[in-house]
């Protein structure tokens, strides 16, 4: 299997970001504190709590380690790339195929975490094909798993912030559907298409900013607790202070 490293040196994921400066070590240890609860993948984790954009990490992840990013909902990949890679793995670790040569046992996927060397190496084993990979951002594999494993139709989505749900953004009229203009809902009941759009678009923002302030939650409970567990601030002293709030 084709290491992401240049020197074999195993780097984990943490450590990269680090060292690239996207995150600190506080936030690196909230984090883990916060994985090592509920479990999941360290980089959506990292994510969820808000210290990273999915985008700053791919790209400092290929600085460090030199490999390639791909963009997977703008990539024109073929319909039968799915073939190289049965489903239930391609969700399991969380990767995607690019491409492959079965004669030259060779496989090209789209990771998150080039860093997760056992599960490439399990791969790569299960498989029978020597592994190279390129990186993208998680919820980018999620999508095209459905886009062409399951055949929906997905487009990407800002990551959410309060800002997105602004005055600025795009909404539509109830008066004018009240008065039968041109997104009146059709005869059978069910809005037209672009108002069932536009819907759901604002139900999937809804979702993001949901996920967007639990994450900060979970951020602000990791960082209170390290702060706690190092002294710097009693447990007492702060529960005193939030009930005087």
């Amino acid at each position: 299997m084709a290491t992401p490293s240049a020197t074999g040196k195993k780097r984990r994921l943490g450590e990269l970001l680090m060292e690239a400066g996207v995150i600190d070590e506080l936030q690196l240890k909230a984090a883990l504190s916060e994985q090592r609860k509920w479990g999941g993948k360290l980089g959506r984790t990292l994510v969820e709590m808000g210290f990273v954009k999915e985008n700053s990490m791919v790209q400092a992840l290929c600085r460090q380690l030199n490999l390639p990013v791909v963009d997977l909902d703008t990539a024109n990949l073929p319909l039968d790339v799915v073939q190289l890679l049965r489903l239930d793995v391609a969700e399991r670790y969380g990767v995607f195929p690019l491409g492959g040569d079965k004669r030259q046992k060779a496989l090209h996927l789209a990771t998150a975490d080039p860093t997760n060397f056992e599960s490439l190496q399990e791969l790569s084993f299960s498989t029978g094909m020597k592994v190279q990979v390129s990186v993208s951002t998680a919820s980018g594999i999620d999508r095209a798993i459905r886009r062409y494993y399951y055949g929906e139709s997905t487009t990407a989505s800002a990551t959410a912030s309060p800002s997105t749900f602004g005055v600025s953004e795009t909404t539509f009229d109830p008066e004018l559907i009240s008065r039968g203009g041109p997104a009146a809902p059709s005869s059978n009941g069910a809005p037209p298409p672009e108002v069932a759009l536009e819907l759901r678009e604002l139900a999937e923002k809804v979702v993001n900013l949901e996920r967007l302030v639990a994450g900060q939650v979970r951020a602000l409970r990791g960082m209170l607790e390290l702060l706690v567990e190092k002294g710097v601030l009693g447990r007492e002293e702060y529960l005193s202070k939030v009930r005087r709030e």
